[in-house]
């Protein structure tokens, strides 16, 4: 070594030591640091921990423990129905509160659904104890350094936020959080957990848990998702008003996107593999809107023509009804009584807590309804033009229907109102009373006069006016002008006359006919009062009317051979658990005799044919029904059936204000709508047979059986073959057929003044009738009263007298049989004008 070099060397070396003291002291300084921070993170993680114990045997342990069976989840309540097709139950709406949930069990819920949310919400859930520190100590570090107090929940801790309500952005809330969730997982296993956690979740379009939101998304069973539906499903929680695939395109755009972040999550987590991440990843999944998360449309093509009015309500007029019925069931099952006053003096009546029962319930309830049938009702009804008439306050005509089962009692169908449906359990005018008219006629006087023998199918009724009333006048009055007189039974039901009506409710007994509508057909609005008056009762002028509902199962009995079944909107109630919690089964009753039914709806048929039913006549179908007026037209009625249902239709103003005559009778027009398109492709077949009927030839004018004499009536021959029950077929001869000397000349009863010539034997009606301001029926100069003439012993208008002077006949006057001149007869009758 060149000692010229070494001092350069020393120098050089002294220059290195100097750097290497100064790196050593820097490494200390940094070591000091470092100790110190890690010093002050243990103290101070002793310090929380020691805080955090103290504050939980203190404060925390044995007062905020979460207790999940002390939590009432409020669980959707299920309606199904029985599709008519392939009679399998079908879930079609559920009912919720607040809460749209459906809970289903933790098996129920696809492995696929379960590792997309592990893998997404808390990768480490299958690890930790209901805390997942890491994510703990950084949701403290920017709680300390940003004042943040969000992050690091688990699925445990947002389940406890879930169920508990509690969302507080404050210390004291994560810290109870933290105990809870630990607390929770010693009392619980992962599995209850999670099962709890995706039951409780909300899901957007009021959906919580992972059932509702799966039907509401995908039209499928949770149970039935795939994967790529399973990424798509749990991705909505994070923040539905943006990952919500229905809202918009933009966010199906981001429910795509997080979509592929929770299976990018799942593959990296080695939940799923390659192949399978890429399956999935190229899905397709297309939502109930018919849009797919690529952006393509393949639901169904938008018809040329929508219908101009749809509803807007979450329930149909039938669901209303259900509920309603399921909550009175309830009352009484459960034995719900009403609560005490409040310190505002509110009432919550025990029917007001059996709908929270059913909303809240988690129940299912097996209705009555065809939906296909009520699809096609709500259509008619919605869309209806009558909707357009409206009365002084602007309201727009009204109208209901019910459609029931005639065999059954099962309502399949329901409408309450015309136009759009836009509240739930608002006004259902099919479950409201309102007047019937003529409508009831069958029901409340024909049926049960039969019935009991008061009248047969052969009785004839005098159509003329029953009393004078002050103020009035003659009463009752019929729809068209004039009265008949003697009249038969089936005309009198087929023309609607009045008079008939009020005649034969006054002989049967107004309270007869208002017991047999209550206690043989059901009816529930009818009133003591009603029970007393025959305008009432035989004109269908209720103090408070009828409802379609029970109408449309009182006619159903005249299709079921007499035999009455209550009208039902549901038959079964379970529990989540498919327990039995009530039946609902009606229990039918004989209300009439089938020969009865038969009688009834047999002339019912020719009110559609001939009769004022015209209106609701189609073709292909066998059809009967009887139409209603009240007066001054404020209320329209048509009830009716075939061999399949029965259904009734009201039609008025809710002010009660008077229609339009030119409309016609709506009621008669919308059923004929409804009814033409549920038969449609069903066969045309008559109704039943029946026995104990016997074909018998009576009198029209008597309703007797017929003699001779009626044979001999003026108008012709009265005698006419009727079918009437054999048990009420009459046994007497005619005994208003009298036969008399007629003169046709003065058409009146021939006198020892009128000529052989001029009469004839007739029969005359021995009918007395009181006339009333002069009014004369069809009949009236038939009469023997009439052909009498009106003092006794009347002469004939024509021949009232003899002549007084002769005429001379030329000839010899002992020649009696000089007849170049004609008879003594023939001259007479030249005499006479």
């Amino acid at each position: 070594m060149n000692k010229d070099n070494q001092p350069k060397k020393t120098e050089q070396s002294a220059k290195t030591g100097k750097k290497s003291g100064k790196g050593r002291r820097v490494g200390r300084t940094i070591g000091i640091v470092l100790g110190t921070i890690l010093l002050v993170t243990v103290l101070t993680s002793a310090i929380f921990v020691g805080i955090f114990m103290t504050y939980v045997n203190t404060s925390l342990k044995g007062h905020v423990e979460v207790d999940m069976s002390e939590y009432d989840q409020k669980v959707s309540t299920e309606l199904y129905y029985q599709d008519p097709d392939t009679k399998e139950l079908v879930m079609y709406q559920t009912l919720f509160g607040d809460e749209n949930r459906i809970w289903v069990d933790f098996d129920s819920i696809p492995k696929n659904l379960r590792e997309a949310t592990i893998a997404i919400e808390d990768k480490r859930f299958e690890s930790h104890h209901g805390v997942d520190w890491h994510g703990t100590v950084r949701a403290v570090f920017r709680t300390l350094t940003k004042g943040n107090t969000q992050g690091g929940s688990t699925i445990t801790q947002q389940l406890i936020k879930n169920v508990t309500g509690n969302n507080e952005n404050t210390v004291k809330r994560k810290v109870t959080e933290v105990y809870r969730a630990l607390a929770l997982e010693k009392d619980y296993s992962k599995d209850e957990i999670l099962e709890m956690y995706l039951n409780t979740i909300y899901l957007g379009n009021q959906c919580y848990g992972v059932q509702t939101a799966s039907r509401t998304y995908f039209h499928k069973d949770v149970s039935e998702l795939t994967l790529a539906e399973c990424a798509c499903l749990i991705s909505i929680t994070n923040n539905p008003s943006q990952y919500d695939p229905l809202r918009s395109d933009w966010t199906r755009e981001q429910n795509r996107n997080r979509q592929l972040d929770v299976l990018d999550a799942m593959l990296a987590q080695e939940k799923i593999d390659q192949a399978t991440y890429d399956a999935a990843k190229a899905e397709e999944v297309v939502f109930t809107n018919g849009y797919t998360n690529l952006g393509n449309y393949v639901g169904p093509q938008e018809e040329d023509e929508k219908p101009a009015v749809v509803s807007t309500a979450n329930n149909s007029y039938f669901t209303d009804e259900v509920i309603t019925d399921v909550a009175e069931k309830f009352v009484e099952v459960f034995g719900l009584t009403d609560d005490p006053a409040d310190a505002d003096g509110y009432v919550r009546t025990a029917f007001e807590k059996a709908v929270s029962k059913v909303y809240n319930g988690g129940y299912k309830i097996y209705t009555t309804q065809n939906p296909k049938i009520q699809d096609i009702a709500e259509s008619v009804f919605e869309n209806t033009n009558y909707a357009k008439y409206t009365d002084s306050k602007g309201e727009p005509l009204q109208a209901a229907i019910t459609i029931v089962d005639p065999y059954t009692g099962d309502v399949v169908a329901m409408v309450g109102g015309t136009g759009a449906k836009e509240v739930d359990r608002g006004w259902n005018w099919a479950t409201s009373a309102r007047q019937p008219g003529s409508a009831t006629k069958p029901v409340s006087v024909y049926a049960p006069a039969l019935d009991n023998g008061t009248i047969t199918a052969a009785s004839a009724i005098d159509d003329y006016p029953v009393r004078d009333l002050p103020g009035y006048g003659a009463w009752p009055s019929n729809s068209g002008s004039g009265f008949r007189g003697l009249t038969s039974f089936y005309t009198a039901l087929v023309r609607s006359l009045n008079t008939c009506a009020v005649r034969t409710v006054e002989e049967l007994g107004t309270y007869q006919s208002y017991t047999f509508m209550v206690e043989k057909l059901g009816f529930t609005t009818l009133t003591q009062a009603d029970s007393q008056q025959s305008g009432n009762m035989g004109l269908g002028g209720y103090e408070y009317g009828v409802t379609t509902e029970e109408m449309a199962a009182a006619y159903g009995a005249f299709v079921n051979d007499g035999v009455y079944t209550p009208p039902r909107t549901f038959y079964r109630v379970e529990d989540s658990q498919g327990n039995l919690v009530c039946e609902n089964n009606k229990e039918s009753n004989v209300a009439m005799k089938a020969t009865t039914a038969y009688i009834i709806r047999q002339t019912l048929k020719s009110v559609i044919t001939s009769g004022t039913g015209g209106e609701a006549r189609f073709s292909g179908m066998t059809i009967a029904g009887k139409t209603g007026t009240t007066d001054e037209n404020r209320d329209r009625y048509f009830a009716g059936f075939s061999p399949y249902y029965s259904a009734a239709v009201w039609t008025g103003y809710k002010s009660n204000e008077r229609f339009s005559e030119s409309l016609g009778n709506p009621s008669a027009v919308l059923w004929r709508e409804v009814m033409r398109r549920i038969h449609d492709g069903l066969e045309n077949k008559d109704f039943n047979s029946c026995s104990g009927l016997v074909q018998v030839t009576v009198c029209q004018d008597s309703g007797l059986l017929a003699t001779d004499a009626c044979t001999h009536d003026l108008r012709g021959n009265r005698a006419t073959t009727v079918t009437v029950a054999a048990d009420t077929a009459p046994t007497q001869s005619c005994n208003v057929h009298k036969m008399v000397r007629y003169c046709k000349d003065g058409k009146h009863l021939a006198t020892e003044y009128c000529p052989e010539s001029s009469v004839v034997e007739i029969a005359a009606l021995d009918w007395n009738r009181e006339i009333i301001k002069d009014i004369k029926a069809q009949d009236d100069e038939y009469l023997l009263q009439t052909l009498t003439g009106k003092e006794e012993g009347e002469l004939c208008p024509v021949h009232n007298k003899k002549p007084s002077i002769f005429p001379i006949i030329p000839g010899d006057d002992d020649d009696d049989d000089d007849t170049r001149y004609g008879s003594w007869s023939d001259w007479w009758d030249k005499l006479l004008p």
